[in-house]
């Protein structure tokens, strides 16, 4: 049943791709002032590449549910991130741009990177459920690592204050990853179970927070500055949390920890690349910038045919 938890990982990754391109795509087009508030959820229910963004996230998360009832947490998360090798190529495309050498090393970095340390870490199945004492400790480190990706975006601009929210999305997203996980097995044992269990609630509260920080971030700069920083962070808090409460298992051998070791590197070098690149600083520019200084420009064309014709007029007559 390995190979179902890998398939549907796979199909979400690529779904949660598309549902991202539209989303970000709508949310530079609402106001600055309205970000980190729930007001942005709101205003972005009205725009209708947003809602298609967020249906392509639902059937991405039902994939996701799926992946997890049948593999652990370290497996199915790092699958999700190969959405980021569609998502960054179809994101710059959507802007009229093409990815240049720089950009698609940023990009194959975070993907092999986070493909090193699967293969290295080799996880396995743990447990469905954890204490209530380790949940807490969860919760508080969760909670502290998306405080401090806000305060330390609020500080930055551009494609520094994406990545810094994206860290915060990232964080939320994995721990929402283990909720669901815990939440999948309550179903199992019945709605009643389910129903009574604080897991799915917090799993709500925990969607909608990640949702606000996660649009944000798509708000304050262009995806490839986000979106593989949200696809790094997610499968690392998840492993973290599947091998500390879940007792998932990953390899500790010397290799191995140099190979994840690499991978990480990989990943954060990517990032890097990323946020410097001179495509994702050219898409930092308000979406309406292009659109709006072409007609500027056959304006200013036209008016100088106009008076060109004018003097040549003018000329004429005065001959």
């Amino acid at each position: 049943m390995l190979a179902v938890s890998v398939i549907a990982a796979l199909a979400a990754g690529c779904t949660f791709a598309v549902g991202s391109v539209l989303q970000q795509s709508a949310a530079r087009e609402a106001p600055a002032s309205i970000s980190m508030s729930w007001r942005l959820l709101v205003d972005l229910a009205h725009r209708r590449k947003w809602v298609l963004g967020i249906g392509c996230d639902v059937g991405s998360f039902a994939l996701q549910a799926l992946a997890l009832a049948f593999g652990p947490l370290a497996l199915v998360q790092p699958l999700l991130v190969t959405g980021l090798l569609f998502a960054v190529p179809l994101a710059v495309r959507w802007r009229g741009r093409r990815l240049g050498p720089r950009e698609w090393a940023g990009t194959v970095a975070v993907g092999a990177g986070l493909a090193a340390f699967l293969a290295a870490s080799s996880p396995t199945e743990g447990v469905p459920q954890t204490t209530w004492d380790k949940w807490v400790l969860i919760l508080i480190a969760v909670g502290g690592l998306m405080a401090l990706g806000i305060v330390v975006g609020g500080a930055l601009t551009g494609a520094l204050r994406a990545s810094a929210y994206a860290l915060s999305a990232g964080a939320a997203f994995g721990l929402l990853a283990a909720l669901t996980k815990a939440s999948t097995h309550l179903l199992s044992e019945g709605a009643g179970v389910f129903f009574t269990s604080w897991q799915p609630y917090g799993m709500a509260a925990v969607a909608l927070a990640g949702a606000i920080v996660q649009q944000s971030a798509f708000q304050a700069g262009p995806l490839p500055a986000s979106v593989p920083v949200m696809d790094a962070v997610e499968p690392t808090i998840a492993v973290l949390i599947g091998v500390f409460a879940f007792a998932e298992h990953v390899s500790t051998s010397v290799p191995a920890l140099t190979f994840e070791a690499m991978g990480v590197l990989l990943v954060l070098t990517g990032i890097v690349t990323l946020d410097r690149s001179p495509v994702v600083l050219e898409l930092q520019a308000p979406l309406g910038d292009e659109d709006e200084d072409q007609p500027a420009s056959l304006a200013r064309s036209s008016s100088a045919k106009s008076g060109n014709r004018e003097a040549t007029v003018s000329s004429g007559n005065s001959s």
